[in-house]
């Protein structure tokens, strides 16, 4: 594989955002609140021309912590045929570098309880209790101080 991350527009994460993320919503419940906002970034990994990876961030601040220079990771999605091949890694990576960039204090996500271990190994904690998104299965919030 000859993975590249690049910056791309909300539209484009919304295939991937369907297909692993949340199969049994419409196209318009995958638009998220801000996708457009002027300091939202979505990040695509790319195998040649093929999306196969997306992560979104957002300046947002987490409920009960007071950090304006908050950012959330929001959908982040590996295809089925990228999975377990280091593309989440770099969108990882790709994501913290560009927090740190604008100088973002606090990189924080609601992840599934399944992926907790994933987050753990870029230092993010578990923040708070396990709560169920309707359809969504169960979740955590996890928070990492830059």
């Amino acid at each position: 594989m000859n993975i590249e991350i690049k910056k791309i527009n909300a539209a484009d994460t919304r295939i991937l955002r369907q297909l692993i993320l949340r199969p049994h919503q419409s196209a318009d419940e995958l638009v998220y609140e801000d996708d457009d906002h002027a300091d939202t970034v979505h990040f695509g990994a790319y195998d040649h021309d093929e999306l196969c990876g997306i992560a979104s961030l957002y300046k947002h601040k987490l409920k009960g912590i007071d950090e304006n220079e908050s950012w959330r990771l929001r959908g982040m999605a590996t295809s089925e045929r990228c999975r377990g091949k280091g593309v989440g890694v770099l969108l990882m990576d790709k994501c913290i570098k560009h927090i740190k960039y604008h100088n973002g204090k606090l990189f924080w996500c609601n992840a599934r309880t399944t992926a907790e271990g994933f987050y753990e190994k870029f230092g993010l904690k578990r923040y708070g209790d396990v709560f169920t998104p309707e359809g969504l299965g169960e979740h955590v919030v996890m928070i990492k101080y830059l």
